[in-house]
Formats: structure tokens, C-alpha cells, sequence
């Protein structure tokens, strides 16, 4: 007596299986389209936040260069170098820079590559280069330090003490039998940093003076390990700061 009623409800059954089925699958469906829409319209929106910080970073003044008849160059490396900047607070990584020493300026090339842009300095929070990372120091903000508003290659951050390194080329004019002759010339200073306070350093004297609680052991590892200012002043001070960083208490 039960078959026939069974028989009644198997082909409804069934539809309900099929109809969830195809639910399933139509659902499947909307999921994945959903999902490549999502998926497209985030790669959208990462195109144009992408092409509108590099309109923003290769949109300032144009650099005009230097004389060619200027023995030297005023850059930090003659040849353009892969490096990155934080330019208006974002970060912008591969790209090729040149560092103009004697403007302590920032120089990219434009998109076209037909002529370069100086970035606005006062919107670069900072810069690196193969073996040197630059800071941006604020005179304004940063009083009583010591330091100028520029750049800064930060050669030691250290526990105790920091050691920047303020980069100078200055161009020199002489007249040789009448005509101009012109060149660059290098004149870094060295600032040794305690307590927030930069303190310029050119010599041994003046770099023994600066640790002076620590001068006698100093001056015998510059005897111990050969290390001579006239060879190499900046690794000399570079060395000193970091033994003197290392050893103190």
C-alpha cells in the first residue's frame, strides 16, 4: 500500500535535486564572475593609484644642467643609479636617480626620457642609493641640532651616536691666460650626533675630541689596526664611531 505513495513524491524528489544542483552551480557561477570582477576592478584601482603617484612624481621643474665645460661633474655618481625616494609620502622604488651635490637637489628623468625634473625637496622625506641612504633634515623642525636644511648621507645610526656626512661640491673659477677655467671641487663635513645635537668633525683631533671619555683606547685601535685619516678620512671616522658606539657602556 506504501509503493504507489512513494512512487507519488520520487520524480518530486528528484526535481528538488536538480533544481539544488543548479542552484549550486548557478551560484558557482556568480561567485566566479563576482570574484573576476572584484579582481579586475581591483587591478583598476591599482593602475590608476600607480599612474597617479608617478604623474606626481615625474611632474615638477625641469633641470637645467650644468656647463659641459665644467671639469667634473656635480653629481653624487656621473651615471644614472637605480635607487628609491619617498617622495609626498610614498614610496617609489626602482627608479633611476641622479643626486646634483652642488644643488643638493634630486634629479629623475621624465617618462619620455627627453629631458629631467629636480623634485621639490621639501617633499622628499628621503633617498637611497647603492651603499648610501639620505635623509632630509628640517632646520625649522629640527632646532638646535646643528644641521642645515638638506640632505644628509647617514654613514652611522647607532645606539649612542649617528654619524652624517653633508655632501659639498663647489665649483671653482680660475683664469688661465685669459680664459675662464672652471672645475668642482669636494668639501664634505662630517656631523658626529649625541643627544639630537650634530657636531661638525674634520680631523682625528676633533673626532678624539668628541670621545673624549673614550680617547686612550681610540687612539690604540687606530694604531692596532693601521687605520690613517690622510688615506681615508671618512672610513677612519666612520671606524672610530662605531668602536666608540660599540664599546661604551
Amino acid at each position: 500500500m506504501n509503493r504507489p505513495h512513494l512512487m507519488t513524491y520520487r520524480p518530486a524528489l528528484l526535481f528538488v535535486v536538480l533544481l539544488t544542483a543548479a542552484g549550486t552551480a548557478f551560484g558557482q557561477n556568480v561567485a566566479r564572475t563576482t570574484f573576476r570582477e572584484q579582481a579586475v576592478e581591483y587591478a583598476r584601482n591599482r593602475y590608476l593609484r600607480s599612474t597617479a603617484d608617478q604623474a606626481r612624481l615625474y611632474n615638477g621643474p625641469e633641470f637645467i644642467p650644468y656647463s659641459p665645460n665644467i671639469k667634473g661633474h656635480p653629481y653624487l655618481d656621473s651615471l644614472w643609479q637605480t635607487g628609491s625616494v619617498q617622495y609626498d609620502g610614498v614610496l617609489y622604488r626602482n627608479i633611476s636617480l641622479l643626486y646634483d651635490v652642488v644643488g643638493d637637489a634630486v634629479i629623475v628623468p621624465h617618462s619620455d626620457s627627453l629631458y629631467r625634473i629636480r623634485l621639490q625637496s621639501m617633499r622628499i622625506g628621503g633617498f637611497d642609493l647603492p651603499g648610501h641612504t639620505f635623509i632630509r633634515v628640517d632646520a625649522d623642525s629640527a632646532r638646535n641640532s646643528g644641521l642645515k636644511t638638506g640632505f644628509y648621507d647617514r654613514l652611522y645610526d647607532g645606539r649612542r651616536v649617528d654619524l652624517l656626512a653633508k655632501r659639498v661640491k663647489t665649483i671653482k673659477t680660475d683664469f688661465v691666460h685669459g680664459a675662464v677655467v672652471e672645475e668642482y671641487l669636494n668639501g664634505d663635513t662630517y656631523y658626529i650626533g649625541r643627544n639630537g645635537v650634530f657636531t661638525p668633525v674634520r680631523s682625528k683631533r676633533a673626532v678624539l675630541a668628541m670621545f673624549a671619555d673614550q680617547k686612550k683606547p681610540l687612539r690604540k685601535y687606530l694604531r692596532e689596526n693601521r687605520i690613517k685619516f690622510r688615506r681615508d678620512r671618512e672610513g677612519a671616522i666612520v671606524k672610530l664611531t662605531r668602536r666608540y658606539d660599540e664599546t661604551s657602556q
